[in-house]
């Protein structure tokens, strides 16, 4: 599988066209139908709060219903919207992301208010061209608190002609004031066809166990082009293998494992990191409510599961070391493990 050095946006994947190069959505089509239908009816609402699980493909939905209603609205063809979307040049389009900080190397943390800001500036000046004006909020759960408070003051007074595709991984972590102003549409997973077709669409090597690939992507085409790479990358690899038996490896072993995860230059490694160990304690943590919730190694999974969050978002917000992050969330599994042995399911 091919990999590119810089991502085009902070949830990006090396090699992966980002979510407005993609030439179609993959699934959805009734949520898709809800909104063009709306249009056509002239009830669009002003606001679409896109929610579902990560990896379902919610940003590329949005730029989807975008392309389409430049279209509807305005007076340029399907292939000129496109190529004008996945370039970011067309004129009535405003994503905010996470900007990328070219000093450092990195993405922030968090949007900040100024990028807010800038784009309601965008809206208040005259479109340069016809049709509908459109901004992708990816992810919504990425503002700063001034920086949703800043969004919310341009939802309640939206401009004329404007709409607002905002994308939200985690729905219960957006202000309620927002969801009230914004109509809600939930996508679901996709069937398993759909994820092979979104896993041929995007990735070159494709010789793997595709059965395998599909029962831990669970419907979720971003998981299964994770585990493609996880297949493929000695440290995701190891990672995989450690989560399986944690309690069977020494301390020398671990933070190898750790450095190699925290000083990786593959800026995939970190995040796909992150996903497996908070996959492999929320698992954990299920298993034992289901099978055994009287089991004082709940609370502490419970326990584990909340700090592992905790320490994860410090490291993020501080930009503390990342191997010793790792290295502190491993010695609580292994802790755990010891307390309770489960085989853990890596990436699930």
């Amino acid at each position: 599988m091919a990999k590119e050095e810089v991502q085009s946006h902070a949830d990006g994947l090396p090699g992966i066209p980002p979510p407005e190069q993609r030439p179609h959505v993959i699934g959805h089509s009734n949520a898709k139908k809800q909104v063009i239908d709306a249009y056509g009816a002239g009830k669009l609402h002003h606001a679409w709060l896109i929610a579902g699980q990560k990896g379902i493909g919610k940003a590329t939905f949005a730029f989807d219903i975008a392309r389409e209603l430049f279209v509807l609205s305005g007076d340029e063809d399907a292939h000129r919207v496109a190529e004008m979307v996945g370039n970011g040049a067309h004129p009535n389009l405003k994503i905010i992301r996470r900007a990328f900080n070219h000093k450092t190397g990195k993405f922030a943390a968090s949007v900040s208010v100024e990028i807010v800001r800038n784009a309601v500036k965008f809206f208040q000046t005259s479109a340069a061209t016809s049709g509908l004006r459109i901004c992708v909020v990816d992810s919504i759960d990425d503002l700063n608190a001034n920086a949703a408070n800043a969004l919310l003051k341009t939802l309640e007074e939206p401009p004329a002609n404007t709409l607002f595709l905002l994308i939200a991984n985690q729905l219960g972590r957006t202000l309620p004031t927002i969801r009230s102003r914004c109509r809600l549409l939930r996508l679901g997973v996709l069937h398993d066809d759909e994820v092979k077709q979104v896993v041929r669409d995007v990735a070159v090597d494709t010789d793997v166990d595709l059965d395998n690939i599909l029962e831990l992507a669970r419907g979720r085409p971003r998981k299964a082009v994770e585990a493609l790479f996880a297949a493929s990358d000695p440290t995701l690899r190891t990672l995989g293998s450690w989560l399986q038996q944690p309690n069977m490896t020494g301390d020398a072993e671990t933070m190898q494992l750790a450095g190699s995860i925290g000083q990786s230059k593959d800026e995939a490694v970190w995040p796909m990191s992150v996903e497996m160990l908070e996959n492999a304690i929320a698992w954990r943590t299920k298993h034992l409510l289901a099978t055994n919730k009287h089991s004082p190694a709940l609370a502490n999974a419970l326990k584990l599961w909340e700090k592992t969050s905790e320490m994860l978002t410090e490291q993020a917000v501080f930009n503390l070391d990342k191997k010793q992050t790792i290295i502190m969330i491993l010695d609580a599994i292994r802790e755990l493990d010891r307390a309770a042995p489960i085989n853990f399911e890596p990436s699930a």
